[in-house]
C-alpha cells in the first residue's frame, strides 16, 4: 500500500519560523496546515504520520529544515494549545539538539532531476564572443537573439531574460572595461557577451513544462525579517510575524499559491516517471536539513582568541584592503609608471602574480602585494570567527548535488545576496578548523580523508598497467606527469622543488582537460615543449593518450577534416559523458548552441554580408573585411565551447566518481541513523575528498566497519582506493 506524502512549507524568509505545512496524501487533495492555527499537537502528529511514509518534495534540504526547526521547538511548548510567537521565540535557541527527524524514504525531485532532464539548470558559464567589430555589434545582437534559441529557464533569475548585450573595451588589451574608469576605450572592437541566470526551483520547472505559474515575486511584497543563514535562531522573524500570518492566513492568492506546491511536486513525480525515492541524494538532503539545524559543536573561547589576533592584522594594515581605490593607490606608491599600467585591478589573482614574479625587480611592491593579500585573509578569517562567537555553533548547509559532475558544493539552493554565509567547503587546514570541534558532548569526531583520492581514480579511469605499476612502486605520480612533460628523469623532478611544485599543478591541471596552451602556463614551458611532453607522456602511458583521444573524437562537433584551412564541417557529436560508475554529463545545451552557431557562421543574414563588406578592420594582425572578422568571431565563440565540453568531459571522469563514492559513504553513514524520531546519533559531513562523522559512543565501531564496507566495495572498480580513518578527535584541525 502506498504511503506518498507531497510536501512543502512556508515560511518567514528563509530561515525563520516555519508558518504551514501544505501537502497531498497518495492522490488526495492538497492541505493546508497553518501551525499557527492547530493545536501544537496536531502539528507535531501529523509530522510523525508524514515521516513513516514516503516524503517526497522539491528541496527537501530546505523543507527538512523547516520540520526540524518546527517539531523541535512545539515539543517545548504547550501540547494542547496553539503555539504563541513569544513563547516559540523564548525557546528556539535552546531547541537544537534534541530531535532528529527522518522518513523511512525520501525522494527530492530536485535532486532526482538535476541527474537527468534538469542537469543544465545547475549554473552555466558565461559566453563572450571576442573582438567583433564595433559598427556590425548591433546586427549580430539581434542575430544570436533570433538564431541561437536557448530556453527560458536557463534566464529564470534575470529579469532581462534571454539578452546579449555589448561590452565594451579597453584600448589595445583586449580586456572588458567592466567597472575601471580613467581608460581609454577601443574605438573598433566590443565584446558580445550572455550570462546565464537558471534557476532549478519548482515554479521555473513547471512553467518550463508547460504551466502557467504564480510566483511569489508577483504576490504582494511582506516585509522580509533579519535573518543569518548561520544563525537560524537569530529571532528576526518575530518583527515581522503578524504581517507575515496574517498575509498567509487571509490573502486568497497566497492561498492557491500555496496550494499548488504539492499539487506540481506530484506532476512533476509523474513526469519524471515515479522516482521511489531511497536514493543517495534524496536521503541526505534530509541529513543536510537536519543538520543545518543543529549545527556543529566549536570552541567559541578559541574563537574568540584567534579573532583578536586577525584583528590585530587588520588594524595594523595603513589601508582598507577591500576599497580597490585605496589598494591600487597603495601599490602604485612605489610601482614605476610602466608596472602602473599593469595595476588594471587589485583582484586576488592580480596581486598573487605581483607577489609571486616580482620579487627580484620591485620587491616592494611584491611585499606590499603579498601584505594586502595577508590582511584580506585575516580579515575574512576574522569574520567568520564573528559568525561562530554569535551563533555557538557552525550552522552550515550544502547543495547536494552542486555541480553537473554531482559533486556537493557549499552554500544553499537560495539565492540570498546579502548576510552571508559559512562555506565549509571552502576552510582550508589551519586555524580555523581548530576552533570547531565538531562533536556535541557525550559525542566524539571519527573522520576520514581518502589517501590521494583523485591520483587512484585517475589511475581506476585511464586503466593503464604501466602507470598502475609505476604507482605500485611508490612513485609520486605528480614526478611521473612531470618527468614526461619536461623531460628528465622522474629523480631529477623529484628532487627539484620547483619543478616538483609545477608538475603537480600540471598533473592536476591536466586531469581537468587542461591541453598544451594551459599546462605551458602551468609548468613555466612554452607551447611546444607541452605538445612534446604530452606526446611523450602518450608515448609512456598508451591508455591515457588514448583516453584522451576518444573524448576529443566523442565530442568533437566542428572540424576541418581536410585540413586547415577548408571547409568546417558538422560532425554529430555525443550528447553526454558517462563515468565508469554511470553518472551521465549532458552537453545538450552547448552542442546545441554550437549548432546554432556554426549555422549562423554559414549562413549570415543579407543584413550582416551587405554592412560587413564596406568595412576593413584589423583582428589578430589580419586585415579582414567586417563580415569576416564577424565570422570569426562567430567560430571562435563555438570552437571555445568545444574545447570546454572537452576539458568538462575530461574533468567528469575523474570529479564524478570522487563525488558518488564520497556520497555513498556520507549515506552509508546516515543509515546508521534511525528513521522516525529519534535522538541524533551520527552526523556525516562531506567536505570534497573528506568525511567528518560526529557520533555516539554506541555507534563508532558500525561507522568504522561501515567505512572498511564501502571502500572494499569499490576496490574491484578503484584497485587503489583507501581511507584513513582516524577516532576520537579534539577537533577538525586533527583529522
Amino acid at each position: 500500500m502506498t504511503n506518498n506524502w507531497f510536501i512543502d512549507t512556508e515560511s518567514i524568509g528563509f530561515y525563520g519560523a516555519t508558518i504551514m505545512l501544505q501537502y497531498c496524501h497518495n492522490d488526495g487533495d492538497p492541505v493546508i496546515h497553518n501551525i499557527w492555527d492547530n493545536t501544537v499537537q496536531s502539528t507535531l502528529d501529523l509530522i510523525e504520520r508524514q515521516l513513516e511514509g514516503t516524503f517526497i518534495g522539491f528541496n527537501l534540504v530546505h523543507d527538512m529544515f523547516h520540520y526540524h526547526r518546527t517539531y523541535n521547538v512545539l515539543q517545548e511548548l504547550p501540547k494542547l494549545k496553539k503555539p504563541d510567537p513569544i513563547d516559540y521565540l523564548d525557546v528556539e535557541a535552546s531547541c537544537l539538539d534534541k530531535y532528529c527527524l527522518k522518513p523511512k524514504v525520501a525522494c527530492d525531485l530536485m535532486l532526482i532531476g538535476r541527474r537527468s532532464k534538469f542537469q543544465a539548470t545547475l549554473n552555466q558559464k558565461p559566453i563572450t564572443m571576442r573582438k567583433v567589430p564595433r559598427l556590425l555589434a548591433p546586427i549580430l545582437l539581434k542575430e544570436l537573439t533570433e538564431r541561437v534559441p536557448i530556453p527560458s529557464i536557463y534566464f529564470s533569475r534575470s529579469k532581462k531574460g534571454y539578452h546579449w548585450y555589448i561590452a565594451d573595451l579597453i584600448k589595445g588589451t583586449g580586456q572588458e572595461v567592466g567597472d575601471q574608469q580613467d581608460v581609454e576605450v577601443d574605438p573598433d572592437f566590443v565584446n558580445l557577451k550572455l550570462n546565464f541566470a537558471p534557476s532549478t526551483s519548482l515554479k521555473a520547472i513547471m512553467a518550463f513544462i508547460g504551466h502557467e505559474v504564480t510566483t511569489l515575486s508577483e504576490l504582494p511584497e511582506l516585509s522580509k525579517p533579519i535573518e543569518y543563514e548561520w544563525w537560524p535562531t537569530y529571532g528576526g522573524w518575530y518583527d515581522v510575524f503578524p504581517e507575515h500570518y496574517n498575509a498567509w492566513k487571509t490573502d486568497p492568492r497566497r492561498n492557491e499559491y500555496a496550494l499548488k506546491d504539492p499539487l506540481y511536486t506530484r506532476e512533476l513525480w509523474e513526469y519524471l516517471g515515479r522516482p521511489e525515492g531511497g536514493d543517495n541524494e534524496s536521503e541526505l538532503a534530509c541529513a543536510v536539513g537536519g543538520m543545518h539545524w543543529r549545527g556543529f559543536a566549536v570552541d567559541v573561547e578559541k574563537c574568540k582568541r584567534r579573532k583578536a589576533k586577525w584583528d590585530n592584522v587588520v588594524a595594523a594594515t595603513p589601508i582598507n584592503v577591500n576599497a580597490p581605490r585605496q589598494v591600487k593607490a597603495y601599490l602604485c606608491e612605489v610601482a614605476s609608471p610602466l608596472e602602473q599600467q599593469v595595476l588594471l585591478s587589485t583582484s586576488a589573482e592580480v596581486l598573487e602574480k605581483i607577489a609571486k614574479d616580482w620579487k627580484e625587480d620591485n620587491p616592494e611592491l611584491a611585499r606590499r602585494a603579498k601584505y594586502i593579500l595577508a590582511s584580506r585573509q585575516a580579515k575574512m578569517k576574522s569574520t567568520l570567527m564573528e559568525k561562530l562567537i554569535a551563533a555557538g555553533r557552525m550552522h552550515v548547509v550544502s547543495k547536494v548535488t552542486g555541480t553537473k559532475s554531482n559533486r556537493s558544493s557549499g552554500g544553499s539552493e537560495n539565492y540570498i545576496t546579502t548576510k552571508g554565509s559559512i562555506n565549509h567547503q571552502g576552510i582550508p587546514a589551519g586555524p580555523v578548523r581548530f576552533c570547531v570541534t565538531l562533536a556535541h558532548p557525550n559525542e566524539a569526531l571519527d573522520a576520514g580523508d581518502f589517501d590521494g583520492f583523485e591520483v587512484s581514480i585517475a589511475e581506476a579511469f585511464y586503466n593503464d598497467p604501466e602507470l598502475r605499476k609505476d604507482l605500485l612502486t611508490g612513485k609520486k605520480v605528480h614526478a611521473l606527469f612531470g618527468s614526461s612533460m619536461y623531460g628528465l628523469t622522474y629523480e631529477e623532478v623529484r628532487a627539484n622543488k620547483t619543478l616538483y611544485q609545477c608538475s603537480k599543478t600540471g598533473f592536476f591541471a591536466f586531469m581537468y582537460g587542461a591541453e598544451a596552451p594551459k599546462l605551458s602556463q602551468a609548468m613555466d614551458i612554452s607551447k611546444e615543449e607541452a605538445v612534446e611532453g604530452l606526446a611523450r607522456l602518450s608515448a609512456r602511458y598508451v591508455k591515457i593518450g588514448e583516453k584522451r583521444a576518444e573524448i576529443q573524437r566523442k565530442f568533437t562537433a566542428l572540424a576541418q577534416p581536410d585540413g586547415i584551412g577548408t571547409e568546417i564541417k558538422w560532425m554529430n557529436p555525443a550528447e553526454y559523458e558517462e563515468t565508469f560508475l554511470g553518472f551521465r554529463r549532458y552537453f545538450t545545451l552547448e552542442i546545441s548552441i554550437i549548432k546554432a552557431l556554426f549555422e549562423m557562421a554559414r549562413n549570415p543574414s543579407p543584413e550582416l554580408k551587405a554592412v560587413g563588406s564596406t568595412i576593413r578592420v584589423v583582428r589578430r594582425e589580419r586585415v579582414q573585411t567586417g563580415a569576416g572578422a564577424a565570422n570569426s568571431a562567430i567560430y571562435a565563440v563555438a570552437f571555445g565551447l568545444q574545447g570546454n565540453i572537452f576539458r568538462a568531459a575530461a574533468n567528469h571522469d575523474i570529479q564524478s566518481p570522487g563525488a558518488e563514492i564520497t556520497k555513498d559513504l556520507q549515506r552509508n553513514i546516515w543509515d546508521i541513523q534511525p528513521t522516525g524520531i529519534n535522538s541524533w546519533v551520527v552526523m556525516p559531513l562531506n567536505i570534497h575528498d573528506e568525511v567528518e562523522c560526529p557520533c555516539v559512543e554506541e555507534v563508532r565501531e558500525r561507522v568504522k566497519q561501515t567505512v572498511t564496507r564501502i571502500i572494499n566495495k569499490y576496490k574491484d572498480r578503484v584497485p587503489l582506493i583507501s581511507m584513513s580513518w582516524k577516532q576520537g578527535l579534539r577537533s577538525w584541525g586533527e583529522k
